[in-house]
């Protein structure tokens, strides 16, 4: 029963994605200037990595297009998550306004509705630089993946917008007993640019904390260090998808024990 009801939303899903896409093309200039924007975002921190790169060959091991390629990854997760994700945001205006309520009345359940309400096409454009600037390092860095590392390369990136979208809705959730939480979700994603670069060149607190705590570092550094042949242990390829799953898991439960928290605007 179980499996049927996740492949009901996982039809359902694309249906919803595509009438959000199809709203927000109305507007085709918002939607170009939206995505060049992104683009410009990310562009900015690559030429940042090329400015520190013009006095130094390497750092703590990291060559400029291995760095290139974990910042591309996290761009891509991140913009995966902006995309598919973006009703994370609205969690806290829904229940502020009693707009929430109305979620609670629909035949499929509120997360999914939560998920199918919105989509935000800027992520498109962290999506596309990331892709870009991973497949210009690979050329630079002379790496021909095998298959295998290929369809890892798309598990991860689908692991890493996992983990940004878990991450962001634990945070949501918290607005069932937070009047404003969207500050806190902005300071939390702001933690997210630290896994643009090897966590490597961190203290090790700050890569426990990237790892164990708040595992944005499974979006670019690990698999970035398996698909580099730079490392085979477990955790760089393993990790990845234990760590989305592991945030799916805990993010959808404490959205479970947050709505039967929740008291309607009503009651």
């Amino acid at each position: 029963m179980a499996v049927e009801r996740l492949w009901f939303y996982i039809r359902l899903y694309p249906y919803f994605v595509s009438r959000s896409i199809q709203s927000r093309m109305s507007y085709k200039s918002d939607f170009i200037l939206g995505v060049a924007a992104s683009a410009l975002m990310q562009g900015l921190g690559y030429v940042f990595i090329w400015a520190v790169f013009q006095g130094i060959p390497e750092m703590n091991g990291w060559s400029f297009y291995q760095m290139v390629f974990v910042y591309g990854m996290a761009a891509i997760s991140l913009g995966l998550n902006e995309f598919l994700f973006a009703g994370t945001w609205e969690v806290g205006k829904l229940v502020r306004d009693g707009s929430f309520d109305r979620l609670l009345l629909r035949p499929v359940g509120t997360m999914f509705s939560i998920l199918a309400a919105d989509v935000a096409l800027h992520g498109i454009g962290s999506v596309l630089f990331g892709l870009a600037v991973c497949v210009v390092a690979l050329c630079r860095l002379q790496l021909a993946l095998s298959l295998g590392k290929i369809l890892f390369w798309i598990l991860a990136m689908a692991c890493g917008a996992l983990i940004f979208f878990s991450v962001n809705m634990i945070c949501a959730t918290a607005s069932f007993w937070v009047t404003e939480i969207s500050s806190v979700m902005v300071m939390v994603q702001n933690v997210s640019e630290f896994t643009k670069y090897p966590i490597a060149i961190y203290g090790r607190k700050l890569q426990m904390f990237l790892t164990f705590v708040i595992p944005f570092a499974f979006s670019s550094y690990y698999p970035t260090g398996f698909l580099m042949g730079m490392e085979n242990r477990p955790i760089y390829w393993l990790g990845p998808v234990v760590a989305a799953a592991v945030a799916v898991t805990a993010a959808s439960l404490f959205w479970r024990y947050g709505t039967g928290k929740y008291q309607s605007a009503g009651g």
